[in-house]
């Protein structure tokens, strides 16, 4: 029977790369299901509880004239709450995406000087997160190990 392989590699992230190997022939896809969710929870956990950027820059706070048309409710790139609600993870072709269809996110991401945003990044990976990644591999490739998946 001849065999069928599948390699995966974790571009941004490569210290993950020698669990992978450990796993062999596992199905790609199950790890970018596992690992794709995960950064999108832990995209979403940004806007909750962290406002900072992946490498802990905290987010400039708004203009104090901006402020003053906020709402009491409202926070940091959560005014009606459509920017957190588009973060998603898109499996396919061998890779997941994690990130938003809204156009205006890369004015967030990346700031505007014209419209007067300062950059307040919230996608990519911190140093807690690719801990956090890493531990839930290690955990996912145990339990394959094991028979428990």
């Amino acid at each position: 029977m001849a065999g069928v392989g599948a390699s995966l590699e974790l571009c941004g992230i490569e210290r993950l790369n020698p669990l992978l190997d450990r796993l062999g022939g596992i199905d790609p896809q199950q790890v970018l299901s596992v690992l794709g969710n995960l950064v999108e929870k832990q995209t979403v956990d940004r806007f909750i509880d962290e406002k900072e950027s992946p490498d802990g820059d905290k987010w400039p706070e708004w203009s104090q004239g901006y402020a003053k048309s906020r709402h009491r409710h409202q926070n940091l790139l959560q005014s009606s709450g459509d920017l957190i609600d588009s973060i998603q993870s898109v499996f396919g072709l061998g890779r997941t995406d994690i990130g938003t269809n809204l156009m205006y996110a890369a004015r967030h991401q990346f700031g505007d000087t014209k419209r007067g945003i300062p950059q307040r990044e919230f996608l990519g990976i911190s140093a807690d997160n690719l801990v956090e990644l890493q531990n839930t591999l290690q955990d996912w490739a145990d339990q394959l190990i094991q028979g428990a998946l």
